[in-house]
Parts: structure tokens; sequence; C-alpha cells
């Protein structure tokens, strides 16, 4: 998944930029804004930051994972199961950003001590099949690109 063109260091600094283009994706927006929806959508900039949040652990679990075990197996889990059950309706988008940013710097900072010969390790995701170290990160950085995307949409953008 990762491009030749794009070695790991480049790929580490556009996920450590992450929380950035999060922030000014939602900068300005109050609560009505936040909780907003649009037509043919059942998800709004609150529920796009705390499931940016939930990722994230995820994610980091991940890297962790494939890091430490061999070809593990990384498991799949439903967003819209999540939303529901655990009431992103109702969670508070500050925190769900200050989860986000620490948890990205605290990934970024271990996987910038990754070898070359670490980013090839992997394991075996239950819908997308094998995936390495650097696919994961990939990953993180285009679910932040395509979520601030949607953000904009959802500003109207």
């Amino acid at each position: 998944m990762v491009r030749p063109s794009e070695p790991p260091a480049d790929l580490l600094a556009r996920f450590a930029r992450g929380p950035s283009l999060l922030r000014a994706a939602v900068a300005g927006l109050d609560a009505g804004a936040l909780n907003r929806t649009r037509p043919g959508s059942d998800w709004s900039a609150r529920d796009v930051v705390v499931h940016l949040a939930d990722t994230e652990l995820v994610r980091a679990v991940r890297f962790r994972v494939v890091l430490t075990e061999d070809e593990p197996v990384l498991a799949a889990f439903d967003e819209g199961i999540w939303k529901r059950r655990l009431h992103y309706l109702w969670r508070d988008p500050e925190a769900a950003l200050a989860l986000f940013e620490q948890i990205r710097f605290s990934s970024a900072e271990m996987l910038s001590r990754c070898g070359s010969g670490d980013w090839q390790r992997g394991g075996t995701h239950q819908e997308w099949g094998r995936v390495t170290l650097a696919d994961l990160l990939q990953r993180g950085v285009a679910h932040v690109d395509d979520h601030c995307g949607q953000i904009a949409f959802l500003r109207g953008g």
C-alpha cells in the first residue's frame, strides 16, 4: 500500500501532522455546527472527531502488536456500532481531539525509532488481509485526510 516514492520518514511526518489537520478542520465550529449532519449522512463533525480518537486507540494497539508479535491477527470493528454504543453524540469533541493528539504523537515517537526491517513486519487484518507496519502507517495518514475532507463537506465546503 505504501507508494515507493514515499519512504517511511515522509509518511511519519504526514502522520504526525494529523492532529494539526484535524484541529484546523474543526476550527470555529460551534456546538450546533459540530452536531449537524448533511442529507444522506448520519455522521456529524463531532462523530468524526470521536471516531478518529477511537480509531487511533485501535491503530496504536495494532502498531504495537505488529512490532511485538509474529504475524498477529488484527481485529476489525464496526464503526457504526461503535458510534451508537459508545455514545458519540454525547462525547466531548475537545477531549476526543486531545486523546487523538496524545495517541498519535505517542505512536509517531515510537515509530520514528523503527528500523528498516520493522516496516515490513505485518499481520493479518480480518477484513483487509495481510498488512505491514508501513501499510498501517499509510492507512493512518489517509484516514485523517479522508475525514478532514468529510468535515469540510459537513461544513458546506
